[in-house]
Order: structure tokens, then sequence, then C-alpha cells
């Protein structure tokens, strides 16, 4: 499933690296991981730091997103219904929650015939590697996933960019994209408590590119957090972070325990023979 970045070959691994046909090899980490990211300037971004995966990796550890990570699962297994070689990529993989549990069912049912994690963070995708041996977890973007055209049953995207023309790119003409947005009520009580005048996630229809929703599927729920740390760390991983006033940290940085809502959509989309299904929300999903 993996090309070179550089050239577009196939890789094909030997040993402790993956090489393509052109010469070009790049190294295998130790801890499973390998670095196909293209980056052209020196501190370019590149995704999440160490401390922030780990916080994440806790969390979720944790359990709270647990309901979540069951719905993606029996949706992957009613999409690969059928299919005796299922191939997925999960684009923008983070540290491989989802992902490991998504690569066990399909494996746990005879399915798996490949699996691909991709994240721009180093850390992300090394700290994913160690937990998972059914899948090949690689440092790259989104926006040009080193792996090869119609080459994917499933693609998975949760909170993640959906670059569309890229998803096209990659996913089989029967495959089928799921993504994962937040829900209306998703973290109401963290916000009314962080902010003056909270506001809910807009429901209104999703759209990509190219793509036809084909299923609709909503997760509510709520859980009991009694670890200051934890609160925060589930703050930070979230868009708000990044635009809160001071005033509002404060709040946030007050807080104990809290029980809050957790609400998903998981949204499955299929290619449309037109590639323009929705003109007026192009390329990206939220």
């Amino acid at each position: 499933m993996l090309i070179c970045p550089h050239c577009g070959a196939p890789l094909v691994r030997e040993e402790h690296a993956l090489r393509c046909r052109n010469g070009h090899s790049y190294d295998i980490a130790r801890a499973g991981y390998c670095n196909l990211l293209q980056s052209s300037r020196p501190g370019e971004h590149t995704g999440d730091s160490r401390e922030m995966v780990m916080a994440r990796r806790h969390f979720l550890d944790r359990g709270y997103y647990a309901g979540l990570a069951e719905g993606l699962c029996a949706q992957v297994r009613r999409l690969a219904a059928g299919n005796s070689a299922v191939r997925l990529v999960d684009a923008g993989c983070g540290e491989g929650y989802y992902t490991r549990q998504l690569a066990q069912v399909l494996h746990e049912g005879g399915q798996l015939a490949g699996s691909v994690g991709i994240d721009i963070s180093k850390s992300a995708t090394q700290y994913a590697a160690k937990r998972d041996a059914f899948t090949q977890y690689v440092t790259g973007s989104v926006y040009h996933m080193p792996v090869a055209d119609s080459c994917a049953d499933i693609i998975c995207s949760i909170f993640a960019p959906t670059p569309a023309e890229e998803f096209h790119r990659v996913l089989k003409p029967d495959g089928a994209v799921l993504c994962v947005v937040p829900g209306a009520d998703h973290l109401w009580e963290l916000k009314c408590a962080v902010y003056d005048t909270p506001y809910k996630n807009r429901e209104e229809k999703h759209g990509l590119d190219g793509f036809q929703l084909a299923e609709r599927h909503k997760i509510t729920y709520q859980v009991h957090i009694d670890d200051a740390a934890d609160i925060q760390t589930l703050f930070a991983m979230t868009p708000y972070a990044h635009r809160t006033p001071r005033r509002g940290l404060e709040r946030l940085h007050a807080l104990r325990e809290l029980d809050v809502t957790l609400s998903f959509l998981l949204l499955t989309f299929r290619q449309q023979m037109e590639q323009s299904a929705f003109p007026e929300k192009r390329n990206m999903v939220y």
C-alpha cells in the first residue's frame, strides 16, 4: 500500500527499511514507524508534541471515548461485510487509539489485508506503532499521503482534515470514507463551565466534495471525569483550546470534576461519478 514520497514507486520492506525500485530508502525505527514526511524547511510544523501525545494517550486509555471506539468498530464491521481482504487507511491517526482497535476487529474477522496509519506527528506515530502489531504507521501528511492510488477499501478521518481530492485518489471505487465530527451537544457542560455564552455545534448536512453521504449515525453519552488533569487534556483536544480568553482558561483550571456529554456523528461517504457533489462545501468536513 505504501509508495515512495520522492518518486511515487511502491515501497517494499527489506529488513529494517522501506525501499523503492529507484533506490530511495527509509529506515523503520525501532518502535516500528517510518518517517515518510517530505519537509522542506527546518522547524516546519510537525503536529502534536511528545507531551501532547502522552497526555491524549493517557486520557484515551481511561476509556472516556470507548463508546465512540465501539461505534466505529461496529460500522467498520458493516462496511467490511462480505470482503475477505480489507485495506484500511487512517488519515490523521494520532497515537493510534482508534486505528489499533479497527485493525484488530478486521484481523479477528480474518479480513485484514493491510492497515496504514498516517499522521504528521512523529511522536504520535512512534507511540502508535509500539502498541499495534497489525498496522504500519508512517509520519506523513494527509494532504499528500504516501499510499498507492485506489488501494484503500476504508479511509478513516477521525477529528482530522478531510482532503477530498486525496481521498478520491486513494480510495477504491467501491470503498468508503468514515468520518467522525462533533455532535451538537458535544462537551456542552465543559463549554458552560468555561464560557459566558456557550454555543452548541451545528449539525447541518456535512459534505465532502465528490462524495455522497451514505450513512449517518449519532453516538451520545455522558462520562464523569474526576481528575483535573483529564479535564484539561480533554479541553486541549478541542479547537477551543487555541482561542479561549484568559478568563475562560482560569475557569478551566479551577475545575476538579465534571459530568460531561460526549456526542459524535459517524458519517459514511461513498464516491460519486461526478466530482462536485457538494460544491458549496469543498474538501473539508468539520
